[in-house]
C-alpha cells in the first residue's frame, strides 16, 4: 500500500534522524516503500566524503555545532533529485531515481547548514541511549548463535576474534564520540518537526509518521 501526497510541487524531503542505533536506516527503508519507491540518502554511505571540523575536541567544546560537518557529494546528491536527476548511492552502487518525496537518513536533522534549505520535515526517532548501545551490539555479533546455544564455545576462533575486535573499535570510537553524540542528537531532538517513540514496532512508527505528515498537508 502506498500514499498518494503529490500535491507537493517539487519533491517533499523528509529527514529522519536520531541517536546511531536508533533504527533511522530500517524507518527511511520502510517509509520509502509507503511513499512508493521514494530514494533513501544514507549518511553513513558518505562517510568517505565526510570533512570534519578540525580539532575535534575544541569542536565539542565549543557545542559540536553540525554545520561544520560538511558532505558536499551528499548535497550535491540531494540537488540532483530536487532537479529531477538520478543519483548514484556511493556505497552500494543503487540508482536513485526522483520521485515526490525523498528521505533523507541524517543523524544532524536540519542543524547543518549546507543542507538546512532544502529540508521540509524532521522526524526524530526516539529511543533510551542503553537500547541504541544494545543494538549495535548486536550487529557487531553474532547474536543468533548465542540465543540458539546460550554460548559461543565450539564455535571458530577466527570469527570470534573477529567480531570482538569489531566491538573493541567500535567501543573506542564511541568513548571518542559519545559527547558529540549525546549534544547533538539532544539539539535534534528538541528542534524536530515529530519526535516518534522508537520503541514501536517498524509498521507503528512509520504509521506515526504517515498520520503526522498527512496533518501537515492540511495545514
Amino acid at each position: 500500500m502506498t500514499e498518494d501526497l503529490s500535491h507537493f510541487s517539487k519533491p517533499y524531503v523528509i529527514v529522519i534522524s536520531g541517536s546511531v542505533g536508533s533504527g533511522k536506516s530500517t524507518i527511511a527503508t520502510a517509509l520509502s516503500k509507503i511513499l512508493d519507491g521514494a530514494p533513501v540518502l544514507i549518511f553513513d554511505h558518505y562517510e568517505p566524503y565526510i570533512e570534519w571540523p578540525q580539532g575535534i575536541e575544541q569542536w565539542l567544546k565549543n557545542g559540536a555545532d553540525p554545520s561544520q560537518i560538511r558532505i558536499s557529494k551528499l548535497k550535491d546528491d540531494l540537488l540532483s533529485l530536487l532537479e529531477g536527476k538520478t543519483v548514484t548511492d556511493p556505497q552500494n552502487g543503487n540508482i536513485l531515481s526522483p520521485s515526490k518525496h525523498i528521505l533523507l537518513e541524517e543523524p544532524s536533522g536540519r542543524e547543518r547548514q549546507e543542507i538546512r534549505e532544502y529540508i521540509d520535515l524532521v522526524v526524530y526517532i526516539d529511543v533510551p541511549q542503553d537500547v541504541c548501545v544494545t543494538r549495535l551490539f548486536e550487529r557487531l555479533v553474532d547474536m543468533d548463535i548465542w540465543k540458539s546455544k546460550g554460548t559461543f564455545q565450539g564455535e571458530p576462533k577466527d570469527e570470534l576474534v573477529e567480531q570482538l575486535d569489531a566491538v573493541a573499535m567500535w567501543i573506542t570510537q564511541y568513548q571518542q564520540a559519545r559527547p558529540m553524540y549525546i549534544q547533538v542528537s539532544q539539539i535534534v531532538k528538541e528542534k524536530a518537526d515529530f519526535v516518534v517513540d522508537g520503541l514501536k514496532a517498524v509498521d507503528e512508527i512509520t504509521a506515526d509518521i504517515m498520520s503526522f505528515l498527512r496533518s501537515r498537508e492540511q495545514t
